[in-house]
């Protein structure tokens, strides 16, 4: 190979790299915030999660996140795919637990759809149609 058709050949490999790593995939991360209860005796809060509305199994060790007093945030990363439902409860320091709140709900999709068919081949045949006009009847192989 010369060396004018390597680099050709090189910077077509170099763009398709570039295309199938921009499809990488990524969890969602879900952020809750709340008004914060102001008893004396509030130990934290509970955040349950759901697949199906109002379906939830309440107590302690059944929660997908337990949240100090004091804090009225709560992020839980890397959600998979899916529609889930949400409520927070408060407990006190003698472990009892207040009724849910309203139940909030998302569907989070961060799975890319299917390239368009034949942009792959597409793009490499306009690349080598601009090099070719470019450097006039350049041939790879």
């Amino acid at each position: 190979m010369k060396g004018l058709e390597k680099t050709v050949l090189a910077g077509i490999i170099f763009i398709i790299l570039i295309f199938f790593s921009t499809m990488a995939l990524a969890g969602s991360s879900v952020t809750f915030e709340w008004d914060a209860n102001t008893e004396p005796d509030l130990a934290g809060y509970r955040l349950y999660q759901a697949t199906t509305s109002g379906q939830y199994t309440f107590g302690d060790g059944n929660q997908v996140a337990i949240i100090l007093a004091g804090t009225e945030t709560v992020t839980l990363p890397d959600v998979p795919d899916g529609t889930y439902y949400w409520v927070a409860t408060a407990y006190d320091l003698q472990g009892l637990e207040s009724e849910p709140s309203n139940e909030v709900s998302a569907t989070l999709d961060t799975i890319a759809p299917n390239p368009p068919g034949n942009l792959l081949i597409t793009l490499i045949e306009r690349l080598v149609a601009f090099f070719r006009g470019l450097f006039g009847g350049l041939k790879i192989g």
